[in-house]
């Protein structure tokens, strides 16, 4: 009975100093680095989800697990990568765009 309650004291202090919140986080986010010199589209899914300007960053958040398609197009539409990525539960993808 005394580790039960020292285990609900360490996790209520820790909840109460403001304790990370991705540390409980269970969503699997999409975050795009763009380091291009061009803003790039990007689709998940076939779907379009945002535009990234050039040397800024977005975040897709709670893309789901599980396998995503995730594409960026310049600005005239043409392809500038494609990726296929597999996600677990709570797992994270940072994607850093060089070129376009």
């Amino acid at each position: 009975m005394r580790w039960v309650r020292l285990f609900a004291l360490v996790f209520a202090a820790a909840v109460m100093t403001g304790c990370n919140e991705d540390l409980f986080d269970a969503e699997s986010d999409l975050v795009i680095i763009n380091e291009s010199v061009c803003n790039v589209t990007i689709f998940v899914d076939g779907r379009e989800a945002f535009v990234v300007r050039a040397g800024s960053d977005r975040t897709l958040d709670d893309i789901g697990p599980g396998r995503h398609v995730i594409e960026a197009l310049d600005e005239h539409g043409n392809l500038v990568e494609r990726r296929t990525i597999d996600l677990a539960n709570s797992e994270d993808y940072y994607w850093f765009i060089y070129d376009c």
